[in-house]
């Protein structure tokens, strides 16, 4: 049995802390801030079965298929339950997924040092140029110092961020105006719309699928038959630290920030430290520490999240080189798929499209696509599954399916 809690639980307890806390974080209280007080509350009422259900049902579906690839828990599980042309169409997915989520992070980033740059001078379309130019080549070079190196600096920068996340929330309590949340508790025609739009930033801000294989795999081959219940002990108390910071923080926000700020940061696929830098009684160290905290949160998370997209993107390149006759080494097919995914973000840096309208669009029904859907649905469909159906599942397979509808609507 599984009794007292450990070092270990508590440092795998951090990772999940440390991976679901960062950029989404960042653009979590912009979206709610501009749907109103109503969908804010209902966030709050959610947020813990709205993290801990799905993520626990993906724990589930990963360990009820037999240990064979420890690296790819996701994608070798789907492979068992559904064939290899599902288990294909899933990692494609998933690789699309989280494109997109550094594509959001590159444009945030260079977004935020452009309105900065903008307080000092004209930015016109040449300057956004060599700024996108600058932000994909710095990541790059970081990127390149290697796994180890990029991890442990990774792994550095989290604790700092969120002391930083938990500072600013408790610094803005004394600015703060309950009378935002009050006058705001009123239900109107848009408040349905609000609150559908809202989902796919809250799957986002919350998601951390690509830490759950690894969690999952070193569970069962740890404590095998305990797994499932060693999963489920350290998830709920991570998941409820989660939320309770993340929520504080997101309140602290709306309660401090002018509504006005909010929305131009929206507008400008800002992220809501530069929306707290625009406010007029904002203390210069304050505009200046927000901004170097979003772009390092940011850069953090993009780098996080590149590993495993240019890991998918080698395949690919990999995968169509041999259909049209090719065959490149893995030196090159690897050096192929970051020249062609730096370029495709560089230019999508310098189109500029919204961030929050991405997150709506793509990444986060996709991401409610593998995390809410697949592995609710697969309690109807797969037998080894079946024990695990339950309310809660069918609830976060609704909540997924509301997801993916905002892709076709929005």
């Amino acid at each position: 049995m599984i009794k007292c809690w450990s070092k270990e639980e508590t440092l795998w307890s951090f990772a999940l802390y440390g991976t679901a806390v960062g950029a989404g974080t960042l653009f979590l209280p912009i979206q709610l801030g501009s749907a109103g007080a109503v969908v804010l509350f209902l966030t709050a009422l959610l947020a813990w079965p709205l993290t801990y259900w799905p993520h626990k049902a993906l724990c589930q579906f990963i360990l009820a298929s037999k240990a064979g690839d420890q690296q790819d828990g996701i994608t070798s599980a789907v492979r068992q339950f559904f064939g290899k042309k599902i288990g294909n169409l899933i990692s494609i997915l998933y690789f699309v997924a989280f494109f997109v989520v550094i594509l959001i992070y590159a444009v945030a980033i260079t977004n935020s040092l452009a309105e900065q740059l903008a307080r000092h001078q004209v930015v016109g379309e040449g300057t956004r140029v060599l700024l996108s130019l600058g932000v994909v080549a710095t990541l790059n070079l970081i990127f390149l110092t290697g796994r180890h190196v990029t991890i442990k600096v990774m792994g550095f920068l989290v604790f700092p961020l969120i002391a930083y996340f938990l500072f600013l929330s408790v610094y803005l309590s004394s600015h703060w105006q309950p009378s935002l949340l009050t006058s705001g508790l009123t239900y109107t025609p848009d408040t349905l719309h609000d609150i559908w739009f809202s989902i796919p930033v809250m799957v986002f801000a919350f998601s951390h699928t690509p830490i759950i294989s690894t969690f999952s795999v070193a569970q069962r081959e740890k404590y095998h038959d305990q797994a499932m219940a060693k999963c489920k002990k350290i998830m709920k108390v991570a998941y409820l630290i989660i939320c309770l910071s993340v929520l504080f923080f997101v309140f602290s926000c709306f309660m401090a920030i002018p509504a006005e700020d909010v929305e131009i940061a929206k507008t400008q696929g800002l992220t809501i430290l530069s929306a707290l830098s625009m406010m007029s009684s904002s203390a210069g160290w304050l505009s200046a520490s927000g901004i170097i905290v979003a772009v390092v949160a940011m850069s953090k998370s993009f780098l996080g999240t590149y590993f495993g997209v240019i890991e998918g993107a080698t395949q690919v390149v990999s995968s169509t080189a041999q259909f049209a006759g090719f065959n490149p080494g893995p030196k090159l097919s690897r050096g192929l798929s970051l020249a062609i995914v730096s370029l495709f973000t560089f230019i999508v840096c310098c189109i500029n499209p919204n961030a929050l309208s991405m997150i709506y669009a793509i990444s986060g029904p996709l991401i409610a696509l593998i995390l809410f859907i697949m592995p609710t649905l697969s309690t109807w469909l797969v037998p080894a599954l079946r024990p695990y159906r339950s309310v809660a599942n069918f609830l976060v397979l609704v909540v997924g399916l509301l997801c993916v509808s905002v892709m076709f609507f929005k």
